[in-house]
């Protein structure tokens, strides 16, 4: 599946972990590489539903039409279909947050 990336700061933190840890901390950017590995090796979209482990699901409310899947603890990676096989990666929040 093809990655876009809504800021430019997500797609550095793509490139390494030391990227990745740079923005998220060790234990969320070792995640965030991997989920968006699993995210690269599906076909479509709705395979991802296959993955239990991501704990993926859709959001609701004002937040309808964008999707979630657990990284670690409270923080969740919040993506949207763009097409059947393109994702766009919107960020990593801490859903329990002020």
């Amino acid at each position: 599946m093809n990655i876009e990336f809504v800021a430019g700061r997500l797609a550095t933190a793509a490139r390494s972990l030391s990227e990745a840890t740079r923005l998220f901390g060790a234990p969320i950017g070792r995640k965030y590489l991997q989920r968006l590995a699993v995210i690269r090796s599906v076909d479509k979209f709705t395979d991802l539903y296959g993955h239990r482990s991501l704990r993926f699901h859709p959001l609701r409310g004002d937040r309808a039409g964008q999707f979630a899947m657990t990284l670690t603890g409270n923080y969740r990676l919040i993506v949207e279909m763009i097409e059947e096989d393109t994702v766009r990666i919107l960020g990593v929040e801490d859903y329990h947050g002020d």
